[in-house]
C-alpha cells in the first residue's frame, strides 16, 4: 500500500467512525433529552462517552480536513459549518457540565446542545451524500476493530474523569439541582411556544373524557390533600425536588377507567399521552411545598409525572381523556 493510499485508508475508517459515533450521539442524546427515568440512565452516560469519542476523532480527522479544503470542492462550505455545529454542540454540552453559564429565558447551554444538534442533522445528510464512503474489507480488520475499542476506551476513561472531578453532583441526567424544597427558587419555564395563560380558578372546569364522563371544578380539587414528593427534571438542564399536593390521577378516572393510554391536555393546547397504566403514580397538583400554584407553575392545576422529563408535566390543564391510541402514538414534542 503507497502512502496515499494508506492516508485514504485512515481518512476513510475516520469519516466511517465519525459518522457512525454522530448517529449513535444523536440518538442517544434525543432519548436522554425526552426521557427521565433511572433505567434509562446509561442512554446518558453513553451519549456522554461518544461526545469523547468525538474528541479523540478530532486529532486524525485533522489532515482528512486540510486535504478536503485544499481541493476546494463547490460544497465545503457545508462541511465547514458541519464541523462548526459539532463543535458548538461539543461545547455547549461540556459548559453545561461545568454549570458556568446560568440559563436566561429559552437561552441555556444545554438548549443550544440541542440546537447544534437539530442544526448538524441536515448538514450531516448533505455531507454524505456528496462524500459517500464505501465500506471496503480493509476497513472491517481485525486491526480497524482494535483500533475502535482503544478509542472507545480512551472515550470511557475521559468520561469517567469528568463525572468524578467535575460532574459528581449532577443527576443521572446530567441536570443541576436548583432549588429543591423551596418552591420559590424553582425556575418558572415554558415549553418553546406556550404562554402562561391567565385562569381563574373559580371558572376553571377539569373535563375527564374517554370511558370516564365527569367534570371537576377547582372547589372539588382542592378537596383533595394527598401530598408527595417528586423531582422535575426540566429539559432546560435543572431540576428541583419539591411536595406537591393534589389528587392522583387514579382516584379521578376511577375503577371504571378503560383503554391504552391517557391523554392530558392543557389550556393552552400543549398535550402528552401517557400509558394508562402510569395514572396509579402521576398526581393532579394544586399547591407546590403548601401553597397554591403560581401561574409560571401551572396554576390552577398541573400535572406531576414522577420518572418523567419536566416536558411531560403539563401545566394549566384542562382535560385527561382515556384512549385507545397505544401513548407511544405521538409526536416525540408536542407544539402548541
Amino acid at each position: 500500500m503507497t502512502r496515499s493510499e494508506s492516508a485514504a485508508s485512515r481518512g476513510r475508517k475516520t469519516n466511517l467512525a465519525l459518522m457512525i459515533t454522530l448517529t449513535l450521539a444523536l440518538i442517544t442524546g434525543g432519548a436522554s433529552f425526552l426521557l427521565g427515568s433511572s433505567s434509562t440512565a446509561w442512554l446518558v452516560t453513553l451519549h456522554g462517552v461518544l461526545g469523547f469519542v468525538v474528541l479523540v476523532l478530532a486529532r486524525p480527522k485533522s489532515p482528512v480536513v486540510q486535504r478536503g479544503l485544499s481541493r476546494r470542492r463547490p460544497n465545503r462550505f457545508a462541511s465547514i459549518a458541519l464541523a462548526t455545529v459539532v463543535a458548538g454542540a461539543l461545547i455547549t454540552g461540556v459548559i453545561h457540565t461545568l454549570d458556568v453559564w446560568e440559563p436566561f429565558g429559552v437561552w441555556s447551554p444545554i438548549g443550544l446542545h440541542v440546537i447544534f444538534a437539530i442544526g448538524a442533522v441536515p448538514l450531516a445528510m448533505l455531507h454524505v451524500v456528496t462524500r459517500p464512503q464505501r465500506v471496503r474489507p480493509i476497513d472491517l480488520s481485525r486491526r480497524t476493530w482494535l483500533q475502535a475499542l482503544g478509542v472507545a476506551g480512551i472515550a470511557f476513561g475521559l468520561r469517567s474523569v469528568f463525572d468524578r472531578w467535575v460532574a459528581a453532583d449532577r443527576r443521572f441526567t446530567g441536570s443541576h439541582e436548583v432549588g429543591s424544597g423551596q418552591p420559590r427558587q424553582m425556575p418558572v419555564v415554558q415549553w418553546f411556544n406556550d404562554s402562561p395563560p391567565r385562569i381563574d380558578p373559580a371558572d376553571w372546569v377539569l373535563r375527564v373524557r374517554g370511558s370516564v364522563e365527569r367534570d371537576v371544578d377547582y372547589e372539588e380539587l382542592v378537596a383533595h390533600t394527598t401530598t408527595k414528593e417528586a423531582t422535575l427534571d426540566c429539559t432546560n438542564g435543572w431540576y428541583s425536588t419539591q411536595d406537591w399536593t393534589g389528587v392522583m390521577v387514579s382516584e379521578l378516572l376511577g375503577p371504571g377507567a378503560r383503554g391504552r393510554s391517557l391523554e392530558v391536555r392543557s389550556a393552552t393546547g400543549y398535550t402528552r399521552r401517557f400509558p394508562l397504566g402510569d395514572v396509579d403514580k402521576m398526581m393532579l397538583a394544586h399547591q407546590l411545598g403548601g401553597k397554591p400554584l403560581s401561574r409560571g407553575h401551572g396554576a390552577p392545576a398541573r400535572l406531576v409525572a414522577p420518572g418523567r422529563r419536566g416536558l411531560w408535566w403539563v401545566k394549566w390543564v384542562t382535560e385527561i381523556r382515556t384512549s385507545d391510541r397505544p401513548w407511544w402514538l405521538q409526536s416525540p414534542i408536542s407544539f402548541t
